[in-house]
């Protein structure tokens, strides 16, 4: 699935494209508005939070995590079951692949982690503006349609788009 991230000045706004969206298909576990206006968001009877950081929407570093872990499987059964091990057997070996092991994995946790911060920071600072963030999940057929909707509506604004792997919208 594709993640679409949207903004605009008012929950009015939301509402509409929320309306709209619905009426293409998208469910409310595939749309989900960030703002400030915690009172708001219930009058407009829109499915969000106040608060970013209770949501879980970004979750790269999961995502990277559960890199590491697999990577980590992966290693420890090649020394375990192949002959891996006796090519590895000097100390300076064993050592040279424990720290490119150890690098990989540090890169990979860091760079989620980057990703996960990046977009924490807008948002915050969006919301923190006054804007409404509204985050729409959409299989990749269904993308197109729901551009040409948001299109048409001049207050709201493209951000940004990412994969929604490991990663949905919170109820």
């Amino acid at each position: 699935m594709k993640r679409l991230f949207y903004v605009t000045n008012h929950l009015d706004d939301a509402e509409e494209i929320s309306d709209q969206v619905h009426q293409a298909g998208i469910d409310d576990h595939h749309f989900y508005v960030i703002s400030r206006d915690k009172k708001g968001l219930k009058q407009h009877h829109l499915h969000g939070s106040s608060n970013l950081k209770k949501t879980r929407i970004i979750a790269a570093t999961d995502r990277a995590g559960l890199l590491v872990l697999i990577f980590a499987v992966i290693t420890v059964g090649l020394f375990l079951f192949t002959d891996l091990i006796k090519e590895l057997s000097t100390a300076s070996g064993i050592v040279i692949g424990l720290l490119a092991v150890a690098l990989l994995l540090f890169v990979i946790k860091y760079t989620g982690k980057s990703f996960d911060n990046y977009f924490i920071d807008m948002f915050e600072q969006r919301t923190k503006d006054g804007e409404v963030v509204i985050i729409i999940d959409v299989a990749r057929d269904q993308a197109h349609r729901v551009e040409t909707i948001m299109d048409s509506h001049p207050k709201a604004h493209f951000i940004a788009d990412s994969t929604n792997w490991g990663s949905p919208l919170p109820d």
